[in-house]
């Protein structure tokens, strides 16, 4: 039951950073607006990026593994720009975009941001497992290389 809510959480708060990076994408470049600004309205966009980002975002990806490989990642400005554009889509009335040019700086901007809040958040695989992990201290002999009779460092 605890993995079954800390996964729960894990998803909220993935969909909150998403919703964040697009919500300042859209304030911070020039080529998106908001059509109603209104605390509520920004919430929502924000809510509806981040389940868009935490749902669609992987069947994206999924569906575009061969061209994310062989563009060695690159294409992820692409899926995150067809994400934005799907938001606009969905949010016609909050949300406006002027051309493609904006939503694809706008899928390089949603990525890093994205990026940048999920390693402050904590939301991102970690490098290490725990089990991997020890320490580079000395031998459990003494460490200490010696030098034999025969000339050979032991």
């Amino acid at each position: 039951m605890t993995a079954q809510w800390g996964n729960w959480r894990l998803f909220l708060v993935h969909v909150l950073s998403s919703g964040l990076a697009v919500t300042i994408t859209v304030l911070v470049l020039p080529g998106f607006w908001f059509e109603g600004w209104a605390w509520g309205e920004l919430l929502l966009v924000a809510v509806v990026a981040g389940v868009l980002n935490a749902t669609v975002k992987p069947l994206l990806q999924f569906f575009a593994l061969r061209y994310l490989i062989a563009s060695y990642g690159t294409a992820v400005v692409l899926v995150n720009a067809a994400v934005l554009f799907l938001l606009a889509v969905i949010l016609h009335g909050d949300i406006a975009v002027r051309g493609v040019f904006a939503l694809l700086v706008g899928g390089l901007v949603v990525g890093i941001l994205g990026m940048v809040f999920d390693a402050l958040l904590g939301t991102g695989a970690p490098i290490l497992d725990s089990a991997s992990e020890r320490s580079t201290g000395p031998e459990p002999d003494g460490g200490s290389p010696s030098l034999e009779a025969d000339g050979v460092i032991r």
